[in-house]
């Protein structure tokens, strides 16, 4: 299991999935389309050859059917000259030399486009004959004394096609081919003779020159008539394998194998004798050019596979490179505190990803040393904090001791203003977080107010109308001071009668609402627009006046997102209005002064 994942992820890189993915979608497909396409195609191509075999063979048989059809009018011509007819009846009625006129005259006479010489040999029912060249008297006995002569010439109007290469041959001992055919009175029904037309092999080969392999005339026996080849001639056929589909049919073409290797076989028959015109060609002769365009187009495949074997190996490999340089980089940023850096190499998205890791390294190496400032600057202010918080609780200390001598001293109006002082300062340096119950808020407002009623006791006052299920509500620590401050400093202290600041709460859906509004002169309205404005923009930049706004604002931002925060409404001479808009939760006591908070 180990070795196989092992060999997996050695597979599982960029470089071999590029290979291999072209190898599959390019390489493969193209042999499957050359395997498919090429066989159909050979076999196209193969009918094709065999019909252009069979058109040349076709001629061929045409020429063959034409030559033997001039043999056979020829022996026609002969047969019915009167005088032929006449010498047959009554060979006494002829002198010797009248018969050698007649050989000369008739039987030598004859004249043909397809036949250089012919042997014409006549015999009558008494055994005696007349020929155009002499023959042995093997020859002659051949002839009367075979069995198919006799049967011949006790049957009218009989024919017979022969090849004679051996025994029945005249002094010339040239292959022949020879027509017998029996003369036959019309009158009577009865033959008269017989008449025996030769001619020379050698004139019908001719005619089976030209095509390729090797072209045989065979005859009814399956002797070998004529070929190109003269070797040949005479051997038998009858023993080959593709013989017996030869004699089944008129037409046709067979593929063989012999000895290993195969053969086409185109064959057509001649009709006047059912003769066979048989061509074998080897099968490599035929599709040479095509199996030359094969393996044309395999060397040719081999060569665009290993180019673009070479052409992916680099381009995988120049693609990889920089890739593992960058990996193994990025193992090292730790132990280099980040101070790693790459060449910027390799294709432009490469380069472009190894630009951007330069800049993530640098910025991650200014992000630490910042965050590291930062620490320690959080530790110093945490040192400084703690070390602070000595002096207020030594102060709140001191302000409750005078408080209770005023109250010892019966002077009521100071230890009050003790008592607020001391309040407010406890709220200030007592919580333990940003958010506090709105109960701690509002405790922390009339403190203050107090405070201020103090210089100010006929001319101010403070109304909150909150009920009490929503003291609970969660909201930021000291966020109603500033905006109760402006109410005070802006909207109610260069007014005339009695200034009020009223305070309200509700849920408008799924917000907590609050409102602080007051019966001030209010704010102009360009003054208006633009602190507006600004708390729109969530600008940094602090507002000339009312910064307690902004800050209040950018605080409830920052705490619960930017759809939260401060709206303001103002009408002069009428007042001003401030809503917070924060969502509902509440607040649940935690351990000492910290506090959670859950959504509500």
């Amino acid at each position: 299991m180990g070795s196989l994942k092992k060999t997996w992820s050695r597979f599982n890189s960029i470089r071999n999935k590029i290979f291999f993915s072209i190898l599959v979608f390019l390489i493969i497909p193209f042999l499957l389309t050359f395997y498919f396409m090429d066989k159909p195609l050979e076999k196209v191509i193969e009918q094709k050859i065999g019909r252009s075999a069979q058109d040349a063979l076709y001629l061929v048989n045409f020429n063959v059917q034409l030559f033997l059809e001039e043999m056979l009018q020829s022996s026609v011509n002969i047969t019915i000259n009167p005088s032929i007819t006449k010498l047959l009846k009554d060979p006494d009625a002829y002198s010797k030399y009248e018969k050698l006129r007649l050989n000369d005259t008739v039987l030598n006479r004859l004249f043909s486009s397809y036949f250089s010489n012919s042997y014409v040999t006549l015999f009558d029912r008494e055994g005696n004959w007349i020929s155009t060249s002499y023959m042995f008297d093997p020859l002659l006995h051949g002839y009367l004394d075979s069995k198919w002569y006799q049967d011949m010439m006790d049957k009218p109007y009989q024919l017979k096609w022969m090849f004679n290469n051996k025994e029945l041959m005249y002094a010339d001992r040239k292959p022949i081919i020879t027509l017998v055919k029996t003369i036959t009175e019309l009158q009577t029904n009865k033959n008269t003779g017989m008449i025996v037309f030769s001619v020379r092999e050698e004139d019908i080969r001719k005619y089976l020159t030209g095509l390729e392999g090797n072209t045989y005339l065979v005859d009814a026996g399956g002797t070998i008539v004529s070929s190109p080849d003269k070797n040949e001639i005479g051997q038998s056929l009858l023993n080959e394998t593709y013989m017996p589909k030869v004699w089944k049919s008129d037409r046709g073409q067979q593929i063989i194998e012999k000895k290993g290797q195969k053969w086409i076989v185109n064959y057509d028959t001649v009709r006047i004798n059912g003769w066979k015109i048989i061509q074998i060609v080897p099968y490599d002769t035929v599709f040479k050019e095509i199996f030359d365009i094969r393996k044309a187009n395999i060397l040719i495949f081999f060569a665009i596979f290993i180019v673009f074997s070479v052409i992916t190996i680099s381009i995988a490999y120049g693609i990889s490179k920089p890739l593992k340089l960058l990996r193994k980089k990025m193992r090292e940023l730790e132990d280099k505190e980040f101070y790693s850096n790459i060449a910027v190499t390799g294709p432009q998205e490469i380069a472009s990803l190894i630009e951007t890791y330069n800049k993530m390294v640098r910025k991650i190496r200014g992000l630490l040393g910042r965050v590291k400032e930062e620490y320690e600057q959080k530790e110093d202010m945490r040192f400084r904090a703690l070390q602070a918080q000595i002096n207020p609780h030594f102060l709140l200390n001191t302000l409750n001791n005078i408080k209770w001598m005023a109250y010892i001293r019966n002077d009521k109006d100071v230890g009050d203003m003790l008592s607020n002082l001391g309040g407010i300062l406890e709220g200030s340096i007592g919580r333990g977080g940003s958010l506090i119950m709105l109960r701690q808020e509002l405790d922390y407002i009339e403190n203050y107010m107090a405070l201020m009623k103090m210089s100010h006791p006929d001319t101010i006052s403070l109304n909150i109308d909150v009920p009490d299920d929503l003291m609970d509500q969660e909201v930021i620590n000291i966020m109603l001071q500033p905006i109760i401050e402006n109410c005070l400093v802006h909207g109610l202290q260069n007014m005339t009668g009695m200034g009020l600041i009223t305070i309200q709460a509700w849920h408008d859906e799924d917000d907590f609402v609050l409102r602080v509004a007051d019966n001030g002169t209010g704010i102009r309205p360009e003054k208006l627009e633009e602190i507006r404005g600004r708390l729109g923009a969530g600008s940094m930049d602090p507002l000339p006046e009312r910064i307690g706004v902004q800050n209040v604002h950018d605080r409830i931002r920052l705490q619960y997102g930017d759809a939260y925060g401060l709206s303001l409404d103002s009408e002069p001479d009428e007042g001003t209005t401030v809503e917070y808009r924060l969502p509902i939760r509440k607040v649940q006591k935690g351990i000492g002064d910290d506090t959670k908070s859950d959504a509500g």
